[in-house]
């Protein structure tokens, strides 16, 4: 059996981790990852989890180099994602191999 490669390791330690805190992700090979989360709009308890759980996830996807940006607690997104029950968070730059990695690991 072939060693998966470190990206193909850290696509699926970045996999696990959505399941395991019960966020969903999209892939944009154009350099991103979205991590996201439904919730009873108003649930400030379940807000709060997604916040305090998202940073840990999104730090597993080894993007250099672009930004983050949501829905989370530190800026009026959170808000609106309070609101509506959902909570996202986005993460540019480069890292093609991880991202194709977690691509291919869905398949």
């Amino acid at each position: 059996m072939k060693k998966p490669t470190k990206a193909q390791e850290q696509a699926l330690e970045f996999a696990v981790a959505c399941k395991q805190h019960g966020f969903s992700y999209e892939i944009n090979l154009g350099g991103s990852v979205r991590i996201f989360k439904e919730f009873t709009p108003g649930d400030k308890q379940a807000y709060s989890e997604c916040d305090m759980m998202a940073g840990h996830v999104l730090g597993l996807a080894p993007l250099k180099g672009g930004s983050i940006w949501g829905t989370d607690g530190g800026s009026v997104g959170g808000y609106i994602g309070l609101q509506k029950g959902l909570f996202t968070m986005n993460k540019t730059g480069t890292g093609d191999r991880f991202l194709k990695a977690l691509a291919n690991s869905r398949s």
